[in-house]
């Protein structure tokens, strides 16, 4: 995996479980073999009950998988885990997919509307907002100053840009 998809995949970890399941993927990521949660526990200086916390959000978003064995000394289950090396590039990109739809919706708003903002506490209204509060800040009473909101749309068409470039690319990659 090249270094900036395993930073992509990092902080999205990082944001939908936390610092546990990063490095309870990262535990995962550096051994040859499948590991039990006590061994990953162990290994990662965290508590069994974070550690299966984890494993179950990582599995949840796909990225980890395992099998189920019986324990022969008592016959009750035991699971050994490891990353789903399959599924973790099409886990980004369905993430990526999302985040570039959020992206375009984003961008329709900004351009289908004019802004205004109150220069003392930040407030940003729509047009219509801003006159239903007679072009007045509904916080501190202020007068609204008209937004010139080029700048976000032309950041937003850019970022938009280089994640069609990016999921273009990696689609090309996973069918080849």
């Amino acid at each position: 995996m090249v270094d900036k998809n395993l930073r992509d995949l990092l902080s999205f970890i990082e944001r939908f479980i936390g610092p546990y399941g990063v490095r309870v993927f990262e535990v995962l990521a550096r051994s040859s073999k499948e590991l039990l949660d006590t061994e990953i526990a162990n290994i990662a200086s965290i508590g069994e009950q974070e550690v299966r916390r984890a494993l179950y959000e990582l599995h949840n978003l796909g990225l980890v998988t395992y099998k189920k064995k019986r324990n022969p000394e008592d016959s009750r289950y035991i699971y050994y885990w490891k990353i789903d090396v399959t599924r973790i590039n099409q886990v980004l990109l369905q993430r990526k997919k999302l985040v570039l739809r959020k992206l375009r919706e984003r961008l329709e708003f900004e351009e289908g509307n004019t802004f205004y903002v109150c220069p003392v506490d930040g407030v940003r209204l729509t047009f219509d907002e801003a006159m239903e509060n007679d072009f007045r800040c509904p916080r501190c009473g202020e007068m609204l100053v008209f937004e010139d909101n080029s700048n976000v749309k032309e950041r937003l068409k850019d970022l938009i840009r280089k994640l069609e470039e990016e999921i273009s690319n990696e689609e090309r990659a996973i069918t080849h």
